[in-house]
């Protein structure tokens, strides 16, 4: 039976105030205060809503403040509504808001790197505010006002705040109208990249997070220039901090290194294992994990809290694992699959993940040693515990990774040379993807590259290259074909390579040290030090 020590610090731990009373109580009172002033002026100088009195037959949306202290030092407040209680059809419609992908930004830090861009971030403030409510939505008034107010009063919304369903999108067509009337074309590949090709500058979108990369200062200084007629915003000058990503740079020998060493810090410590002693490798390879063969969790009901805890840690390092870690990818996409029915072999497995990150907290994804730029895809047959295949995939540019995955594969192969044949097609429709963005982006050079795609499995390479193998392959899923038509066009060029050096193999297996810290090296998983400097090294 799976169980938690109650002793353990599993549970978020919360340092800023959950209400008004308390961030005024708070040591840090003062700042809290002109935190929250701040806001309060936007939303009036937005003239965010009016006071009236609730319709009958109409629903009314609740509130609250939000407190929080960035990684910068700043603290902001922000009025959040609880959208959860909206109704669908009355207070909201269309909700989409598209946000940009991880290995776009990877993509766009690697390019940094290489031609030495220029790369600042800034901070829209209150973006939701900007956007237009088409709905009808009333709001309870929030702490600090409705004391002020007649007891019967709340707060029409005339502006999208944050927690809305529908804000998100608001503020996604205001800032897309922006950019497009700057003559700025969006990507077809990720509708939160926007490319101005006159001046040759890049933006990249975030909620209210914007991220600017051009050859010239000149160029980020004429955008900056515009958007803060537009909008009210905090310019943070060079990118140092990302959704997260700790960025640095080495721009004299054309290096940028990403990091997650914060994150892992404050999730180690939300779950108990800051002190936890230290693993080489994220899973012991001698572990096979299995489902409970009843398919049905065996927490009972005074141990729920546990099956909460065991989401919340795999949550936690598939942040982690997203971000700048694709050594943990296969470990985490194991544990993954047992979220509702945990076993104590399950937990085991991750906090032994935990404690890897113990051992390389401080490491860092690493751009600019090298120009080693192309995929590896790697399958391991029959390797899940329903005996389906664990396929998995490397895209590296300017020597760093740029995307992966590790994921089970949806049918059963009935061979080795079937779940490689699987597996590639799988990394074919992501070189397909990154041709395509690289074109738009304008990094020409290496389209080719990238579309080198390595193979250990020279079975595998033979049925994408030739058709007349179709006697042996009829029973595969038609999808799984569209490899060869991408092979026939030469969109796509197949290389052969060794076991010892696929580097896609740390993505469906758990390996032994060497070879795991062999394969974290080919994707430009380093050892980073405080100071700056980069080395490469061991756990």
């Amino acid at each position: 039976m799976f169980r938690c020590n109650p002793g353990q610090a599993l549970l978020a731990i919360t340092e800023e105030p959950l209400t008004l009373q308390e961030a005024l109580a708070d040591p840090d009172a003062a700042a809290w205060k002109r935190a929250w002033e701040s806001e309060l002026e936007s939303l009036h100088k937005n003239h965010t809503w009016v006071i009236c009195k609730l319709p009958k037959d109409r629903n009314m949306v609740g509130c609250r403040w939000l407190f929080r202290k960035k990684d910068d030092g700043r603290y902001k407040v922000r009025l959040v509504a609880k959208g959860y209680s909206q109704t669908p059809g009355i207070d909201f419609n269309e909700t989409c808001g598209p946000v940009a992908k991880f290995t776009t930004i990877r993509v766009l830090l690697a390019l940094v790197a290489e031609n030495d861009w220029e790369l600042h971030s800034i901070d829209v403030k209150t973006a939701f505010l900007n956007g237009e409510l088409e709905e009808e939505v009333y709001m309870e008034c929030p702490e600090g006002i409705k004391e002020d107010q007649p007891p019967d009063s709340v707060c029409r919304l005339v502006k999208a705040i944050y927690g809305l369903r529908q804000s998100p999108r608001a503020w996604y067509q205001k800032i897309h109208t922006f950019f497009t009337d700057h003559a700025f074309i969006q990507s077809t590949q990720d509708y939160s990249l926007y490319i101005h090709y006159g001046r040759k500058v890049i933006a990249l979108v975030y909620v209210d997070d914007l991220v600017l990369a051009a050859a010239k200062i000149e160029d980020i200084s004429w955008i900056k220039t515009a958007l803060a007629q537009a909008f009210e915003m905090t310019d943070l000058g060079e990118l140092k901090v990302f959704l997260g990503l700790e960025i640095r740079g080495d721009r004299s020998q054309l290096l940028l290194s990403i990091s997650q060493q914060r994150y892992i810090d404050h999730i180690l410590k939300r779950h108990g294992m800051q002190e936890s002693r230290p693993s080489l490798t994220p899973l012991n390879p001698n572990t096979r994990l299995q489902s409970d063969p009843i398919g049905e969790s065996s927490l009972p009901d005074t141990q729920h809290i546990s099956l909460e805890v065991y989401q919340s840690a795999v949550g936690s390092l598939m942040y982690a694992m997203l971000g700048t870690r694709p050594d943990i990818a296969y470990s985490v996409g194991r544990v993954s699959q047992f979220s509702h029915t945990p076993e104590p072999a399950h937990w085991i497995a991750v906090k032994r993940i935990f404690r890897y990150l113990v051992a390389t907290r401080h490491y860092v994804l690493r751009y600019g040693l090298n120009n080693n730029t192309g995929g590896y895809s790697d399958a391991d047959w029959g390797a899940g515990h329903d005996r389906k295949s664990i396929g998995g995939f490397v895209f590296l540019m300017n020597g760093g990774a740029i995307s992966w995955a590790s994921k089970k594969q949806s049918s059963i192969a009935l061979s080795t040379t079937e779940a490689e044949y699987m597996a590639m097609t799988q990394a074919t429709k992501e070189i397909m993807w990154l041709r395509i963005l690289l074109d738009e982006i304008g990094a020409f050079k290496h389209i080719g590259s990238i579309s080198q795609l390595h193979a250990d499995n020279q079975g595998a390479i033979a049925l994408a290259r030739n058709p007349e193998y179709h006697a042996r392959t009829k029973h595969i899923d038609i999808q799984y074909h569209f490899i060869r038509d991408q092979v026939t066009a030469e969109k796509i060029h197949l290389r052969y390579c060794t076991s010892s050096n696929m580097v896609a193999d740390i993505m469906t297996k758990a390996l032994p040290r060497v070879a795991h810290q062999k394969h974290m090296l080919a994707m430009g998983i380093i050892e980073g030090h405080g100071n700056g400097t980069l080395r490469e090294g061991a756990c």
